[in-house]
């Protein structure tokens, strides 16, 4: 088997394998995507429940709180009452008088004494136990464990139909005296009372003991036992007895949102897990279409071949094929390529992903074809890229003024092969702002540019005219205008001119182009301060143009801070060799800057180049002494040449100045540590340069 037969038969055999790869790749994107949907709401939901049983205990506590504070009075306020009982302070009547208003809805105040049967009531008010008479009963145990305990004891009776929350607690001054009171209360009363209260968003009830015994309910809000969840409890001292509080939320305490948050997480995460499986399915099965359209262009390409062997006029009609197949896929490719302007860098970043997974072997090629045939269409929204940057705040710039009039003569002669090629007459316009400075990135003004004239030759009518004018507004910036002849744009079509991929219906003709460039441009000019805009006659033509700040030019600073001077008298000295400064810069007017600041440097001889490489073979060629170097070129970067300057033996020695509008303190250490000796910012600082050139050596 020969090398075209080996071929063939790699193509058949991929192809003939491809319906099984695009139906499991799918389903395997979706399942792992889905189970990472359900990880994350799960994780998700952790989280809010650990949230909601925090503010849930935080809320329980504080309702202890407000428990342990309300009744805290009682223990103070009981011997106070047990003294007003005594012989010798008051006397029953004045007890009668203080005690009556505590028992007005019901329940009983009242002291009582040990005797030798246990304790008799001394003093009594409400509907207890008379005085004289024993206490037997729940008041009885009451009284007779307050009389042991160190301070206020509680506890909870049924009396018929009536509940008692009843407390005692023996005398400050001997324990054979006990205060004791009983209150009526229902366990429900609090319900109604809590609406609006500090704890209205909670259910809960109160227990006069250390366990929830129903006999033992002090109030409750709402039916028993509490059915919310989470459920929370504290115990609260409340005298020597430990009461329970028990709490638990009405409604989500994290708020709705992020109670339904897990179920929302789930939810996206499984809607992804789907439109990344339909389309990863979607490409697997244009690509098994790819390979059988290939399949049959290569057997009609392979059945050419065979006929060419025979005759010579096969040959011919073999080639003719071979063009038309070959055509045939360019052509069906490039209408691909348009169709899948989708977001191919998450299609490649998932299919990376999958790659580093354990898959067996047709899932790995799955993917790795998945990536091959994605990455080459990424060339077509590469321009994107920059209008990302821009938004995101991650574009460098590099502003600097620049000459107007140089900018655009640059552009007109990149341009003028192309308007010759399509019979336009390229000319400059009326100019009064044409020697005037703007504060612009040379490269990026340039593409700028670059991309209105060629818009305006690519849209313009056969032997039409496309003029170029400078123009200063009122607001001290320089209008750069481009005027056509071709046919204009509808005022309806001029809101999306400056859409990402909108060609306004452009794609339909033969003109080349991705509908990126406006949007582009615009985004440039706005981030150096200026602007781009447009305005069209339907039928006359259309007048694009960029706007800028207007600055004042290197030299012309120069000479103000210079100043008038008088010529310098100089005696004349004897001719020695000068020391060689090599400065790489693509912008003439910084060229003619520092050649007049060298003017007073007569023992240094300056060496331009307006490109990287040049520069480099000159630094190699002339060993000056100094070189200055730009870091925005229009061949390469400084950054490059800097690196090739220090890894050449030949100019590792040959110290290297950088010279940028990039004044940031990160891009300075960056370039120190690469090897540059300084870093001098634009505008220059005149003074500091002389500075640098006088301490070249001249030997």
């Amino acid at each position: 088997m020969n090398d075209r037969d080996a071929g063939d038969e790699a193509v058949r055999h991929a192809a003939a394998c491809e319906p099984v790869r695009s139906t499991s790749v799918p389903y395997l994107v979706f399942g792992l995507l889905a189970c990472a949907a359900v990880f994350s709401a799960a994780v998700v939901n952790g989280v809010v429940h650990d949230q909601e049983r925090r503010l849930l205990d935080q809320r329980a506590q504080a309702a202890g709180a407000l428990v342990s504070t309300s009744f805290s009075g009682i223990t103070s306020t009981m011997p106070l009452l047990g003294a007003l009982a005594q012989p010798g302070l008051g006397g029953p009547d004045l007890f009668q008088a203080v005690a009556t208003p505590y028992v007005a809805s019901g329940g009983n105040v009242g002291t009582a004494r040990r005797t030798d049967g246990g304790f008799a009531v001394q003093a009594s008010v409400g509907d207890g136990p008379e005085a004289d008479a024993p206490l037997t009963g729940a008041h009885g145990a009451l009284v007779a464990r307050a009389a042991t305990a160190d301070g206020l004891v509680s506890g909870v009776h049924q009396r018929n139909s009536k509940r008692l929350l009843m407390f005692a607690v023996a005398s400050p001054t001997s324990r054979d005296v006990v205060v004791y009171a009983a209150f009526e209360f229902a366990p429900s009363a609090l319900t109604e009372s809590t609406q609006d209260g500090p704890f209205s968003e909670l259910e809960g009830a109160v227990y006069v003991g250390a366990k929830a015994d129903p006999a033992d309910l002090l109030l409750s809000t709402a039916p028993l036992p509490l059915s919310g969840e989470p459920i929370a409890s504290r115990s609260v001292d409340v005298g020597t007895d430990r009461w329970l509080v028990v709490v638990t939320p009405k409604e989500p305490l994290v708020g709705g949102f992020a109670s339904r948050l897990p179920w929302m997480v789930l939810a996206l995460g499984l809607l992804a897990a789907v439109l990344v499986g339909l389309l990863v399915g979607t490409i697997s099965r244009r690509r098994a279409y790819a390979l059988r359209l290939v399949e049959e262009r290569t057997a009609e390409l392979r059945r050419a071949l065979e006929e060419q062997e025979r005759l010579e006029e096969g040959q011919r009609l073999a080639r003719q094929a071979a063009e038309e197949a070959n055509q045939a896929k360019s052509d069906f490719l490039s209408r691909m390529s348009h169709e899948l302007r989708t977001p191919l860098n998450a299609v490649l970043g998932f299919a990376q992903l999958l790659e580093s997974e354990d898959l067996d072997e047709d899932g790995h090629d799955s993917v790795k074809q998945i990536l091959r045939g994605g990455r080459h269409l990424l060339d077509l929204i590469n321009e994107v890229l920059d209008i990302t940057r821009i938004e995101t705040g991650t574009f460098q710039l590099s502003s600097e003024p620049v000459l107007a009039e140089g900018v655009v003569e640059d552009v007109l002669r990149l341009t003028a092969p192309l308007a010759e090629q399509q019979n336009i007459h390229l000319v400059r316009g009326t100019s009064s702002g044409s020697g005037q400075h703007v504060l612009a990135d040379y490269q990026r003004l340039k593409q700028i540019l670059l991309n209105l004239i060629g818009n305006a030759i690519k849209y313009n009518r056969p032997g039409g005219t496309v003029a170029v004018s400078c123009e200063p507004t009122a607001s001290s910036r320089l209008r750069i205008a481009v005027h056509d002849t071709g046919p204009g744009i509808r005022p309806e079509q001029r809101d999306q001119l400056f859409t990402l991929f909108e060609r306004l219906g452009a794609e339909q003709t033969s003109i080349e182009g991705t509908g990126v460039g406006l949007a582009l441009s615009r985004r440039l000019a706005e981030a150096m301060g200026g602007t781009v805009d447009v305005a069209s006659t339907v039928g006359q033509g259309s007048t694009f143009w960029v706007e800028l700040p207007i600055v004042e030019g290197p030299v012309e600073r120069f000479e103000r801070f210079q100043g008038p001077q008088e010529p310098a008298v100089r005696e004349v000295e004897p001719v020695t060799a000068r020391a060689k400064v090599l400065y790489i810069e693509d912008n003439l007017l910084n060229l003619r800057l520092v050649k007049r600041i060298l003017d007073d440097h007569p023992g240094i001889e300056l060496i331009t180049a307006m490109q990287g490489r040049l520069g480099f073979e000159l630094a190699r060629e002339h060993q000056p002494k100094l070189v200055l170097l730009d870091l925005h070129l229009s061949d390469m970067n400084g950054d490059e040449i800097l690196r090739q300057l220090r890894d050449d033996p030949a100019t590792a020695s040959i110290p290297v100045v950088v010279v940028s509008a990039d004044a940031t303190a990160a891009q300075m250490r960056r370039l120190l540590a690469e090897g540059a000796s300084s870093y001098l910012t634009k505008p220059l600082d005149i003074q500091a340069l002389r500075e640098l050139l006088d301490g070249v050596p001249t030997a």
